[in-house]
């Protein structure tokens, strides 16, 4: 048997004595060294947000915010408190030699890239299958637009967006089915939740975000109606935040920019002689006129201006806007104009269990229209000067 030497014994009986002593007064100080921190919690605008979690990093340690937003927790110095709350960016702080604190949360908004409306919901695009494109508001066409037809032209692959310069005439639209002159082209608008409804009731200044459902599968809960493509429409909504009035408006001047090459009268009348014949006396009246000239504006002028208001509190909150229209035709006597409201609300009930949402629109539009006017250029070209 091997006998360890009696002192280094000793000095380890003594070590375990001592700790075992101490252990005690180690973890009355560590107590002592905890200290109940306070603060209020808050969204960007100031906004108590109650229910907040708060959790000391690393421990089971917790608590929540009261309906003022306050909260109060046990920690000590070099603790990190972690701040949670659904709809919010989670944010962290370190205690320090002050007890009371104000933590402010950021919304978390979610990109037009990582999420699309499909139906009457929402997806990842992770997990999207379908064909459907979005397009962001500041990706829309710009200049003076009259519909949505004309903020998409050429943004899309496989959207076929054909416009003129009549302001009363919308833009066609072909997204699915044979492009043919005499077929049901119509895409199955969906704006704001509501089925079918009419897209001059939305000014363009009021979308913020466009989605375009392409194959079956996207576009098979519309049913038959869908069956040449659907364009999803969202409006503006209130943000949280303060009290928002934005004006937006813009004055534009449309000309023609090149003309078919005809003969003038002069130049009529010479070729006619030159091949031995006449006009007769009802057909030449001695003028020389320029239809085109005659029929064409030589500047269509046109204005728009868009108002809007957003307020909200802390369980909902609204938009309100109104938007002014007046397009001249670049055909003489074709003019637009247009006056559209829209008011979007959003109201929380039951503890922000259930959302209760009311959207108007109304557009009241005054058309000056001409006859023929899809023959008026080419018959432009073939009346004699």
């Amino acid at each position: 048997m091997r006998l360890l030497p009696l002192k280094p014994l000793y000095k380890r009986l003594i070590q375990a004595v001592l700790i075992f002593l101490m252990m005690p007064f180690s973890l009355m100080a560590q107590n002592a060294e905890k200290k109940t921190v306070t603060g209020k919690v808050t969204d960007s605008a100031g906004a108590a947000l109650p229910g907040v979690t708060v959790t000391v990093k690393g421990t089971k340690t917790s608590a929540s915010a009261n309906e003022k937003g306050i909260f109060q927790i046990k920690a000590k110095e070099g603790d990190v408190l972690s701040f949670s709350f659904v709809g919010y960016q989670k944010k962290e702080i370190k205690v320090a030699e002050q007890s009371s604190y104000t933590v402010i949360l950021e919304n978390t908004t979610a990109a037009l890239n990582d999420v699309v409306v499909v139906g009457y919901g929402k997806s990842s695009k992770r997990t999207l299958v379908s064909a459907i494109t979005s397009v962001k508001p500041e990706d829309l066409n710009r200049g003076s637009i009259s519909d949505v037809g004309q903020l998409l032209q050429g943004k899309v692959p496989g959207l076929n967006i054909t416009s003129s310069g009549d302001p009363n005439k919308p833009a066609a639209v072909i997204l699915r089915g044979a492009s043919t002159l005499n077929g049901s082209q119509g895409v199955f608008y969906v704006i704001d939740g509501v089925l079918g409804a009419d897209i001059a009731t939305v000014a363009p200044d009021d979308i913020a975000s466009i989605d375009i459902l392409k194959d079956a599968a996207a576009t098979a809960i519309y049913g038959n109606r869908a069956s040449n493509g659907v364009i999803i429409i969202t409006t503006k909504r209130a943000k949280k935040g303060e009290p928002v009035l934005s004006y937006n408006g813009y004055v534009s001047a449309e000309s023609v920019s090149s003309q078919l090459k005809v003969m003038d009268a002069t130049q009529l009348r010479s070729f006619v002689t030159k091949n031995n014949m006449a006009f007769t006396p009802a057909d030449d009246k001695g003028a020389n006129t320029n239809w085109q000239d005659a029929i064409e504006r030589s500047s269509a002028i046109a204005h728009n201006h868009n108002i809007s208001y957003s307020n909200t509190n802390e369980h909902g909150g609204y938009i309100a806007s109104v938007n002014y229209f007046d397009k001249q035709g670049i055909i003489q006597g074709t003019s637009l104009n247009r006056v559209i409201a829209r008011l979007n609300a959003d109201q929380y009930a039951f503890k922000d269990k259930l959302k209760l949402g009311l959207n108007v629109s109304n557009s009241v539009s005054v058309a000056n229209d001409l006859p023929y006017r899809n023959s008026i250029l080419q018959l432009a070209n073939l009346y004699l000067p």
